[in-house]
């Protein structure tokens, strides 16, 4: 075995295999598949596309969720862009609290944020409640099965993905040259909107090619939070696979969205790498030569100048009293954005403790009778366990596989390594709605559908590109030399693999695994899709339930569920800081 790891080739191999016979067997085969079917067969019909276009229906469903992740993308960006700024601006443990509270609602499930706003939103909800007792309105307010439920509901979710992905760029940047500006005359609106804005804009853009992508999949917060207007292309996918039973023009669709999809990113590769979408260090992109488009918006720039220098003045009179070195506006700001993702959170958390019947905010009284009603309900256990267990199955493997995967992009010399980097990372970029579906077929015919097996790869497949984002970065920090000092001293290379690669990424792999984990036990339309006769995960049985009836009891189920999450992050928050105490305290020595 050590023989054949010192030969690159056959190591390289040996590491690819795992990671390309996933995507292929279960992406790009299953992909042809829907594909193919789309214009049945060997008919070779393109009917099913134009039923698409001709039809008032679907083609509305089609400009309604183009419109909707427009709307919210630009609202997660301009919601979000204060709060990256001010991440890059503070010290360590300001930064570790105020990422603590967007990490919670970011790893929180979907349908728990989403029951939330069904909560917030409903007529005897806290918004409703709140204008009424201040005498602004007298009847409430149809807030919930509208668009503004969906927008509302969806920017709650992808605002900390926008924050994270900016702030991957944006705390490169040296404020110092933005302050060297001001110094050389320069207004501090100037020296914002001249100097650090442009450079930002990058992180800017990636973010917004990620939310929008992610924002035209969505079917949780469209089926749950929006009306029969308010419809979005997934859930007609769902409709027709599930309940047509027409499967050529659920193909279609799905066919449609994923050319939305590769529009989009073309569009994107236009401006930056599109690596850089991912925040990925695993491949250079720093050398990349001045794309042709920037000598275009330069002119757009010029052509602009005059109106630029008026709007930039309008700005300074406004902005002046707030824009001091301490920030306090920012602050404020910040700390209103976080009250915003965490509010759905404590809302349902002190629903947990009603002694009400009924969900009704706030509650009437204190009790336990939900937390009791939860110790006791012995499907909700099966269900946890189930998703527990298929968690860590999906993980195990999404670690092992992913890190094969990180190894071979960062570790070996490959022709085309981007675009082996981004078929590594595709299933980020195709929605889930056409993985489920293109899984949902493949797996029929080779007799996994409904299988526990079946479940895991649909859930492996969705969790790998995480860690090998996670992974790609930590190996690009690794210092080889340790490696070479234990060959060096005779250690053969499984020995350094398991004795010094794989103690030093512990972390990564902690996160990594982590990462997983997560994805894989929130994941809710694959396992529609493959889960058939088996005990339902958790995700599927909320679904369910808040179809049927909104009570405390999911509140309190949530409760806990939020008190998971919560505890995972500090753990590996804390094993991480270990960690770099221990490396810290060894290179000293």
């Amino acid at each position: 075995m050590n023989r054949l790891l010192e030969r690159r080739r056959i190591r390289g191999a040996i590491i690819a295999a795992p990671i390309v016979a996933l995507l292929l067997g279960f992406l790009v085969i299953p992909l042809s598949i829907i594909l193919w079917g789309s214009v049945e067969g060997e008919k070779l019909t393109f009917s099913h596309y134009a039923r698409i276009f001709s039809d008032d229906t679907n083609f509305s469903v089609m400009l309604q969720t183009l419109k909707v992740g427009l709307i919210v993308t630009l609202l997660s960006l301009a919601a979000s862009y204060p709060v990256a700024y001010l991440l890059t601006e503070i010290k360590s443990r300001a930064l570790s609290l105020v990422t603590l509270f967007i990490l919670v609602p970011l790893f929180t499930a979907f349908l728990i944020r989403t029951y939330a706003w069904m909560i917030i939103l409903g007529r005897q909800g806290p918004i409703n409640n709140t204008l009424i007792w201040l005498g602004l309105i007298r009847e409430p307010l149809p807030l919930l099965n509208s668009t503004f439920g969906v927008v509302i509901g969806m920017v709650h979710v992808l605002m900390p993905i926008a924050i994270f992905t900016m702030y991957s760029s944006m705390v490169r940047i040296d404020h110092n040259i933005a302050r060297a500006a001001q110094i050389l005359g320069a207004k501090p609106v100037q020296a914002f909107l001249r100097v650090y804005f442009p450079m930002s804009l990058p992180g800017v853009f990636s973010a917004g090619i990620l939310i929008f992508i992610i924002a035209i999949g969505f079917y949780i917060t469209p089926a749950l939070l929006g009306g029969p207007r308010d419809a979005m292309i997934t859930q007609l996918i769902v409709t027709q696979m599930t309940t047509l039973l027409n499967f050529e023009l659920s193909f279609a669709s799905s066919i449609v969205l994923l050319l939305v999809t590769i529009g989009v990113l073309f569009f994107a590769s236009l401006f930056i790498p599109l690596e850089m979408i991912w925040a990925s260090p695993g491949v250079e992109i720093a050398s990349q030569k001045p794309r042709s488009t920037s000598r275009f918006f330069g002119d757009v720039k010029q052509a602009l100048q005059p109106i630029l220098t008026t709007f930039e003045a309008l700005i300074h009179l406004v902005t002046k009293p707030f824009l001091t070195r301490k920030a306090r506006w920012l602050w404020a700001y910040t700390i209103l954005a976080l009250l915003f993702l965490t509010a759905p959170l404590i809302v349902v958390f002190l629903l947990s403790f009603s002694s009400s019947l009924f969900v009704v905010f706030p509650p009437p009284g204190f009790s336990l009778q939900w937390w009791v009603k939860l110790g006791h309900a012995s499907d909700w256990h099966e269900s946890f366990l189930f998703s527990v267990k298929l968690g860590c199955v999906s993980a195990f493997f999404a670690t092992i596989i992913g890190t094969m995967g990180a190894f071979w992009l960062v570790r070996t010399t490959l022709p085309f390594k981007r675009a082996l980097f981004l078929f590594c990372l595709s299933p980020l970029m195709v929605p889930v709605i056409i993985i489920a579906t293109a899984l949902y077929m493949f797996e029929a015919r080779i007799h996994l559908l409904g299988s526990f097996a079946g479940l895991v790869i649909g859930h492996v497949l969705l969790s790998v590109p995480y860690v090998i984002v996670v992974m790609a970065a930590a190996l690009r920090g690794f210092d080889q030399s340790l490696e070479k000092a234990a060959a060096i001293h005779g250690a053969r290379p499984m020995q350094v693999l398991r004795l010094v690669t794989l103690p030093l990424l512990k972390p990564a792999l902690l996160t990594a695994g982590l990462l997983a984990f997560l994805t894989s036990f929130d994941e809710l339309l694959i396992t529609m899709f493959m889960i058939g006769q088996q005990t339902l995960t958790l995700p599927f049985k909320f679904w369910n339930d808040i179809k049927y009836e909104l009570n405390p009891l999911l509140s309190a189920a949530s409760t806990f569920i939020v008190i998971l999450v919560a505890a995972a992050i500090l753990t590996a928050h804390w094993i991480k800081a270990r960690h770099d105490r221990r490396t810290s305290a060894g290179t000293g020595k």
